[in-house]
């Protein structure tokens, strides 16, 4: 059941309607058994993967919790030295340190098998000569999100920051929960458990608040990612068939990205206006991506869960696990303090990094991706101190607007180039950029024959600009929802419903055309 169909939103209005009109201690119910009615709606084959997350991690967190309880009980003997302490944490510390492992070892197991076996037999075949066939799995809906959720939740419980959910069916929700489910956000469960639970109150402004996010998302999906597609994929085929070259790819390469970002902050809208609507608040996923400065900064605005997620359980335990530690401490002896410190946070940016491209895509076009991505963030670190030394010799004013501006358009360049590298025809792409020079493409109407005519060509022009005006906005802080809430009525509603019948109107839906599914959701 696709987030942007009919049945979707006649789906999602049955289920506020039940939701609020339920008694409030079965709120909670209320959403599970309509996460479970949207799981089984896209298929109930991947439904078995899921109840093999929820009830294995139900289990291994309990006794985790167990363990939690009895280290609690014996620290808290009358007369222990610090040194008996320090004991009992060790003798506990490695069974709990079985127990995260058999959580990761399942669901990155059911991960890495679903997503990685048809590419690992494929290139054993490619290498070897062999025949032997790919076995086309079903991979889950959102098995990605949900993984990376449970893993989580396990190792906090383990790590005594959360207590473990005693009802299997709250912790099932919290796992299943379908807004959430196809595309994220990455929610951490002290951070949603709780709210999904709790009871609510309809609330007016809140209601409006949620559809207007949920109608935003809707116009950046079907007005802008729906028409960039039909550009990017008109491109992509006449490069296979020879007819396009040049700055038309080049152009291409511009829009990929910015449809990557319409296509699944929109879908972000939609799914935070949704649960604002319940009165759950999520986590922002994206905060305006495209006015980063650097690389760095970008993921640090993309994404902003799965970033999180990373720094949190990959990135921080291997910068303070023991061999980071003493490369640390060794390279500060070899090349000095200035340049020695950033050896280690810069492999261990590396190794996480290297482990967000892969999870983004199933090829060798995306392992590509995430060496580029992995390095650029690397050397960043590694080199910042030349960097400043360098800016520094040029007199180049770091507060300048142009300097800014400079920053993000390269940053910009950065992002373009790597879109290029998980395209399926990456070399022929590259051919085909430098095949020639064409400028004239942009003035003698060519881009109007790419699969949108001219009206619709200006349209999603216009469209991408009150995009990023909008994010500018938001970047200096001005507040658009509540902006619009403040006014009177008749203002009020006629912004309303001129996003209505603009959505109505231009959106690329309905007989004939099937929108695309949302990129992200196959991850």
């Amino acid at each position: 059941m696709s987030i942007i169909s009919l049945q979707f939103m006649v789906f999602t209005a049955g289920v506020v309607l039940l939701y609020f009109t339920f008694p409030k201690k079965w709120q909670w119910a209320v959403l599970l058994v309509a996460s479970a009615a949207f799981y089984l709606a896209g298929g109930w084959k991947g439904f078995f993967y899921i109840l093999v997350t929820i009830c294995s991690q139900y289990m291994i967190a309990l006794a985790l919790e167990e363990k939690n309880i009895r280290m609690a009980a014996e620290m808290l003997q009358e007369g222990l030295t610090s040194n008996q302490k320090k004991e009992i944490k060790r003798n506990f510390a490695r069974p709990k340190r079985w127990l995260i492992f058999l959580s990761v070892f399942i669901n990155l197991g059911l991960l890495f098998f679903l997503k990685y076996i048809d590419l690992a037999i494929g290139s054993v075949n490619s290498l070897l000569g062999t025949s032997v066939r790919t076995m086309n799995l079903l991979i889950p809906l959102g098995l990605s999100y949900y993984t990376f959720k449970s893993i989580g939740y396990v190792i906090d419980v383990g790590r005594g920051r959360v207590h473990a959910q005693r009802n299997i069916f709250k912790l099932a929700l919290y796992v299943s929960y379908f807004p959430a489910l196809v595309q994220g956000p990455i929610d951490r469960y002290e951070d949603l458990a709780g709210q999904l639970c709790a009871e609510h109150r309809f609330d007016y402004q809140r209601f409006c608040f949620g559809l207007q996010r949920m109608l935003w998302g809707y116009m950046k999906k079907l007005i802008i990612a729906e028409r960039m597609s039909i550009l990017i994929t008109t491109i992509q085929d006449g490069i296979t068939a020879g007819r396009y070259e040049g700055l038309l790819v080049v152009f291409m390469l511009i829009v990929r990205p910015i449809r990557l970002y319409a296509d699944f902050s929109g879908g972000m809208d939609i799914v935070i206006g949704l649960s604002e609507i319940f009165g759950i608040s999520m986590t922002e996923n994206f905060n305006r991506p495209f006015l980063s400065r650097s690389i760095a900064e970008y993921w640090r605005r993309w994404h902003i869960t799965l970033g999180a997620w990373m720094g949190t359980y990959v990135f921080t335990p291997i910068s303070l696990s023991q061999p980071f530690k003493k490369l640390g401490k060794k390279s500060r002896e070899i090349l000095g303090n200035e340049y020695g410190k950033a050896i280690a946070p810069s492999i261990a940016s590396f190794i996480t990094f290297f482990f967000v491209g892969m999870w983004h895509g199933v090829s060798w076009g995306y392992f590509l991706f995430a060496i580029y991505n992995a390095l650029l963030v690397s050397t960043a670190t590694l080199l910042e101190n030349f960097y400043t030394q360098c800016r520094g010799k040029f007199k180049v004013r770091e507060d300048s607007g142009v300097f800014r501006w400079f920053q993000i358009v390269r940053t910009f360049v950065l992002v373009a180039i790597s879109s290029c590298l998980y395209i399926p025809d990456m070399t022929g792409t590259v051919k085909a950029i430098f095949s020639s020079f064409n400028p004239w493409v942009f003035f003698d109407g060519t881009l109007y024959t790419l699969g949108l005519d001219r009206p619709n060509f200006i349209l999603l022009v216009l469209s991408v600009l009150v995009l990023f005006t909008v994010d500018i906005k938001q970047e200096k802080g001005f507040r658009i929802r509540q902006t619009i809430a403040a006014q009177n009525i008749i203002l009020r509603w006629t912004v309303y419903y001129a996003a209505i019948f603009a959505l109505i109107i231009f959106g690329i839906y309905g007989p004939g055309y099937d929108a695309a599914s949302f990129i992200y959701q196959r991850f």
